[in-house]
């Protein structure tokens, strides 16, 4: 079946689809947006509820891949939808099919990156500089913050640049005693940057600190895609949404150019195509690659926009510590009060190593996770009393704990990236993406430098240390895929260039994390919306010049 042509077909509706459909929905284009999953109501997040309140006490059904019953009906099973990895490679891939995409539960920390990242190459002559400055995205980054809503600080940092800010929550307890070791060390602990309103904005309410943030925010407060961008998009009448439709391919005229979209309607399997003058891959790092690399044809054998075999290529996330824990003296036994707050930490170790010399290239910044009396007590899997004395122990220390997670960049290494599975198919008989990835000797330096400054900045704040591991987390738990598609100005060695339009069909864009150069430590999804909002506009002046 095919629809008639749209202007622009957009394949996903996370952080870079959203805010283009709504960017090009205002600007009078007609857009049709495809999702793999359905627009549910917020009031299905599982925000308030209690273990007790669900059949599995969260844990999720037996039987099922994905185990988290308070964010089962937002993150995909593998189980319905697999994918491939390398033999003795395993990554945990988390990916949403649903309106909003990951933004329905991401961690909401909104940092941009500075020209230590844009350009790192110049400074340590690894890898590739990014096509762009700071200064080419700055613009977009202030117009960004005032479309989600972001609270923070201005700092004055050259390794953080500053946003357009509302004001940030109040550290808790544990938050301030890590500030005074920082001062102690010489060490930045900054309020947190956060897409989260701390007053009302635009038609949002501000948070209500319910600290659920990772189940989905049934208020708004916090911003998702769906709210702020797709149904914005859908007001203007110019937005055309389809859901269950999994993005199978791109579809190839004869004169190279990418004519619309094949998709399967996900429950019935049922075979469908559309038709759109501009194509624009917002899929999510890895289904993106995976969609352009099933895109074959006479004209782009290898799939469309890989005639130099770039796609899927520097392929990369963070690296990151597991939780380093401590137990604040001050702070043991004191009263138990509801630090819930804003769903996660409400300050952040900007990257405090790139004027020094290192024994290893980039660097990390720490997020601080679980100070004080946040929902569950998940200290007490950590103490090792039992019956009476344990319980005493949990209330005691209850208060006291605070927790650090080192961020850090991975470089570019040959030997990650993402092909498809020659054997395994889905359920609609297309090839899996299977993933390639590993970390170097030069991660395991950051990742041991980093449990080291976690260490002494905890002792630093007079914690006793309750949990000090070595090994890095399990790759895929930052949830921070990057890179695949990476932006250039050579197209032997890019696959886009700083607009998100690939190289070699001006009419198919691709703009999520694969078309990052480089990771940096900072959480990447204010560097997507930026970057898409700058590639929306350029692709809107471009269909008004006639050009596409």
């Amino acid at each position: 079946m095919t629809s008639s042509q749209s202007d622009v077909i957009i394949i996903g509706s996370g952080a870079a689809g959203g805010i283009i459909a709504r960017t090009l929905c205002e600007k009078g284009i007609k857009v049709l947006m495809l999702d793999a999953g359905r627009k549910f109501d917020p009031s299905e997040f599982k925000t308030h509820h209690w273990p007790y309140q669900l059949p599995y006490r969260g844990f999720g059904h037996p039987g099922k891949v994905f185990t988290n019953e308070f964010r089962e009906q937002i993150v995909l099973d593998p189980g319905e939808q697999p994918y491939s990895t390398a033999p003795n490679k395993p990554f945990d891939l988390t990916r949403v099919w649903n309106v909003g995409g990951k933004t329905l539960v991401w961690g909401r920390v909104t940092l941009r990156l500075s020209d230590y990242d844009f350009k790192a190459a110049n400074r340590d002559g690894y890898g590739e500089n990014w096509p762009i400055s700071y200064s080419d995205i700055k613009p977009y980054y202030d117009r960004v913050d005032q479309l989600i809503g972001v609270c923070g600080t201005k700092e004055n940092l050259d390794i953080l640049p500053d946003g357009v800010f509302m004001p940030p929550p109040r550290p808790r307890c544990g938050e301030m005693e890590i500030q005074k070791a920082g001062e102690r060390l010489g060490i930045k602990v900054i309020p947190i940057r956060r897409a989260v309103l701390t007053r009302p904005y635009d038609g949002r309410p501000s948070c209500h600190y319910c600290g659920a943030c990772g189940r989905g925010c049934d208020v708004g407060a916090f911003f998702d895609s769906r709210t702020v961008m797709v149904d914005r998009a859908e007001a203007t009448g110019n937005l055309t949404l389809v859901t269950n439709a999994v993005a199978s391919e791109i579809l190839v005229n004869s004169k190279g150019l990418a004519h619309g979209v094949r998709y399967f309607e996900r429950h019935s399997g049922k075979d469908i195509e559309v038709s759109g003058r501009t194509v624009i891959v917002a899929a999510s790092c890895v289904d993106s690659i995976r969609i352009l690399l099933n895109s074959k044809s006479t004209k782009f054998p290898g799939g469309i926009a890989n005639d130099n075999g770039q796609v899927g290529k520097h392929f990369k996330e963070h690296v990151r510590t597991r939780s380093i824990i401590g137990l604040l003296t001050k702070l043991k036994g004191a009263t138990t009060t509801n630090e819930d707050g804003l769903g996660g930490a409400h300050v952040y170790i900007p990257r405090f190593n790139h004027k020094w010399k290192n024994n290893y290239l980039r660097g990390f910044g720490f997020q601080c996770w679980g100070a004080g009396c946040t929902s569950f007590p998940d200290l007490a899997n950590h103490l090792s009393s039992f019956g009476s004395s344990f319980k005493k122990s949990v209330r005691i220390n209850y208060p006291s704990v605070i927790k650090l997670h080192g961020y850090a960049e991975v470089l570019d290494y040959d030997r990650n990236y993402v092909d498809l599975d020659p054997k395994r198919r889905d359920r609609y008989g297309m090839p899996l993406a299977r993933l390639h990835y590993s970390i170097g000797e030069n991660e395991r330096e950051l990742t041991r430098a980093m449990y080291e400054w976690g260490s002494n900045i905890l002792e630093a704040a007079q914690a006793e240390i309750l949990s000090l591991p070595k090994d890095p987390d399990a790759p895929g738990k930052t949830i921070h895929e990057m890179g695949g598609c990476r932006m250039g100005t050579d197209p032997r060695k890019s696959v886009v260039n700083s607009f998100g339009q690939t190289h070699e069909v001006k009419n198919l864009f691709v703009t999520d994390a694969s078309i990052f150069v480089t990771g940096s430590e900072k959480n990447p999804t204010n560097t997507i919306l930026a970057l898409a909002l700058r590639g929306a506009e350029y692709l809107a002046e471009e269909i008004r010049k006639g050009n596409l």
